[in-house]
């Protein structure tokens, strides 16, 4: 009995010695099992929280600089500063709690990256700036739109990435949840089976299982309290949050959904139809087909702006985005998103739209005023600088006093004349509408004509003149030989303006830069010079030097600001180099475009002589030119011409008497004058034409003249039906350029 016993015991003691450390075994590695999974549970449960946070914190960044934009008040300028340190403590954060997670790390990655791009954005929009003129309010209008959907695409972007952060969390935590439980389960078992084998078991591990009781209820509470911490998070945001679940059809939303539109509920279930309700009916059917387009995998992502109505009758405008969960064989299951309120933006946006309407608007009235006002000083300064060349031309017969008169108005027509086109040009670069007009020239022909121009100023202030171009003789160029000669003007007339002795000399010749031909001319001065701190200014509109130049010399401060403008627009430029007393030197450089000719052209001088013998070999006994103008002075001008180069015409002072003369009368060409009363000269134009077309006539030359002369006049006269176009005041050498032009192509000469 005793060996029995004492075997039994043995055996006993052995058994329970190994169900004993068996036991032990299996509960120690259980409690690690237990207490190393529920720290992975509390990781993702802080993962998700942190991740909640972002996004929250972000929105309150764009909410509170948004705050600062409009108010100017520090304390949203501080709150952005706190949520945009609570932005980078998150992510630090967030990094630590997945260092260990490939995946997550690449997307936290990309959110610091979108995040950098996100303040550097939303600072660069506090930084203060100048009051800006009109047209640089619309460009910043358009700079702001930009912005605005800048921000808004990097704010989406976190959200996106931060969305999969958050989607991986809460699948990570379903599984490691899914994991505890099993593990409670074999931990609960193990202790089943010890209870089982035996009593003496239990009782004297009882005080460890009692002890591993206590540590089960703390990991419940603890779940307990991550459940409450994240509905808080939920609670916290300024988001609505909707959990759809689509099989049973029933929809939990938080209590945030209720409180943006106003109304005082508790979070609740409810079915789909709630959320429909609030939606405008406008809007229904578009955001409900890309619901069903969504779940139906046309599209990749779910995100929509709508209108939701507010408690008190009104419109929010919401944002809302949601991911879909599906199942095995594709059909989603599941849906949860959130709403933000943008109401905000959408207002902010619809008022930079009226903002841009209004100032696009007040452009318009602008360029009509122009308009307007070309037309108004055009007209008569026509008649102004005709007569002006009239009487020069017809001064033999006059005495001293009188030829000083007669001078003084051809010098005063010339600078008005520069005015109204300063004015006109400085208003088409700003608004980007002038054009250049290329076609092949003579560069001898335009040196002559400003060398013939400008020697009658430098001869009137007694300072001598030379325009050196012996270098580029018998070449054409191809370019715009009006702007050209502008640039010119334009700078020698600035450095003859600036001389009151000495000398203006000017140079042209090819230079190689860069293994380009330019055209390179320089015009230098002795005259008063320019401090280099003021090389920058005087190509500013409307500046000059100092106040005491404007008012010794006077002057817009237009000409050398629309020389450069120019000149850039020809792919070149103009360079500075001055001393204050000593003089200045600017140099214009063009790309080159010439060609060699065979045979020298006309000079400027010789020009007019040469127009008016063409013309006369042109004519023919019955050639007739019908001038149709309103303006009195043009006609006595014009009329001159016509005169003097043996052309017969008849006056008509509107539309309607030009349309019954020609009905009359066969006319060469027409000089067809554009603003009229009774009927302008488009219509008559038009009206011309079809009867031509009607009647099957011998189409008429129409040449239109036009004291608009702004972008797209030219387009106009021809659309109308003319076949060229002249702005005024009208040059005696164009106009008979043109009627050349247009006589007998037989008898033109070559």
């Amino acid at each position: 009995m005793d060996n029995v016993f004492i075997r039994n015991y043995i055996i006993f003691v052995i058994l329970l010695i190994f169900c004993a450390s068996s036991l032990i075994y299996g509960l120690v590695a259980g409690e690690r099992s237990l207490n190393k999974t529920g720290n992975l549970v509390q990781q993702t449960h802080n993962v998700i929280i942190k991740a909640e946070e972002l996004s929250s914190f972000v929105e309150g960044m764009l909410a509170a600089h948004r705050g600062y934009l409009l108010t100017n008040d520090d304390l949203f300028l501080k709150e952005y500063e706190d949520k945009k340190a609570n932005v980078s403590e998150h992510i630090a954060e967030l990094s630590a709690l997945t260092s260990e997670e490939p995946s997550q790390q690449s997307r936290l990655d990309e959110i610091r990256n979108y995040f950098g791009e996100f303040s550097t954005k939303l600072e660069s929009r506090t930084q203060v700036k100048e009051p800006l003129t009109e047209e640089e309010t619309t460009t910043n209008n358009v700079e702001i739109l930009k912005d605005v959907e800048a921000v808004n695409n990097f704010r989406n972007n976190i959200t996106r990435i931060n969305g999969a952060i958050l989607k991986e969390a809460y699948t990570m935590l379903n599984e490691r949840v899914q994991t505890l439980e099993n593990k409670k389960s074999e931990y609960f078992y193990t202790l089943m089976l010890g209870i089982i084998i035996t009593t003496t078991l239990l009782l004297t591990f009882n005080a460890y299982l009692l002890n591993a009781q206590r540590k089960r209820t703390r990991i419940e509470a603890s779940l307990q309290d991550t459940e409450e911490r994240l509905s808080l998070a939920m609670e916290g945001t300024q988001d609505g949050i909707f959990d759809w679940d689509i099989k049973h059809n029933k929809v939990f939303y938080s209590r945030q959904f209720f409180g943006m539109l106003g109304y005082d509920d508790d979070a609740a279930t409810d079915t789909i139809d709630k959320l429909k309700d609030l939606i405008h009916k406008e809007d229904l059917k578009r955001v409900w087909k890309c619901v069903d387009d969504y779940l139906a995998g046309r599209l990749t992502e779910f995100t929509q702006g709508f209108r939701m109505k507010h408690e008190n009758g009104r419109w929010l405008w919401v944002q809302s985005r949601a991911k879909a969960l599906f199942d095995k064989s594709g059909k989603p299951y599941r849906m949860v998103g959130a709403h933000t309120d943008i109401t905000h933006l959408v207002n902010t946006q619809k008022r930079l739209e009226a903002e841009k309407n209004e100032a696009e608007a007040a452009n318009r009235a602008k360029s009509d005023f122009l308009a307007h006002m070309s037309h108004e000083i055009r007209t008569p300064l026509t008649a102004i600088s005709g007569i002006a060349e009239i009487l020069t031309r017809n001064q033999d017969n006059l005495d001293h006093r009188q030829k000083e008169v007669v001078k003084t108005l051809q010098a005063s027509s010339f600078v008005l004349k520069e005015l109204v086109n300063d004015i006109l040009d400085f208003s088409k670069i700003e608004s980007g509408e002038l054009e250049l007009e290329e076609m092949t020239f003579d560069l001898e022909d335009i040196f002559e004509e400003v060398t013939s121009m400008m020697s009658l100023r430098a001869d009137e202030k007694g300072v001598s003149f030379v325009f050196d171009y012996s270098q580029i003789k018998d070449n054409d160029f191809y370019g715009d030989p009006i702007r050209l000669r502008q640039i010119l003007v334009n700078l020698i007339s600035n450095g003859l303006k600036f001389t009151d002795k000495g000398s203006v000399k000017v140079k042209a010749s090819f230079e190689d830069c860069n293994n380009e031909e330019f055209l390179r001319i320089d015009v230098s001065d002795t005259g008063i010079g320019i401090a280099p701190e003021n090389f920058d200014l005087i190509f500013e509109r409307f500046k000059q030097a100092d106040n005491t130049v404007s008012r010794k010399y006077g002057g817009t401060g237009l000409g050398l600001p629309i020389s450069r403008n120019l000149a850039q627009l020809m792919g070149g430029n103009i360079f500075l180099s001055s001393e204050v007393g000593k003089g200045s030197s600017f140099t214009l450089l063009i790309p080159q475009k010439i060609e060699k000719v065979k045979a020298k052209k006309a000079t400027a001088k010789n020009l007019n002589k040469k127009l008016n013998s063409k013309i006369q070999a042109s004519l023919q006994n019955e050639t007739k030119i019908l001038l149709v103008e309103d303006y009195a002075g043009n006609v006595v001008v014009i009329g001159y011409i016509l005169d003097d180069i043996g052309l017969s015409y008849d006056v008509a002072k509107t539309g309607v008497e030009a349309l019954d003369l020609w009905s009359k009368n066969h006319y060469d060409i027409i000089l067809m004058d554009i603003q009229m009363p009774e009927m302008d000269g488009f219509t008559a134009t038009e009206k011309i034409r079809k009867l031509e077309k009607k009647q099957k006539l011998d189409h008429t030359p129409i040449i239109g003249m036009t004291a608009h002369a702004l972008v797209g006049d030219k387009d106009k006269c021809i659309a109308a039906g003319m076949d060229a176009y002249l702005p005024k005041p009208i040059v005696e050498a164009d106009l008979k350029k043109e009627i050349l032009h247009y006589l007998d192509p037989k008898k033109m000469a070559a």
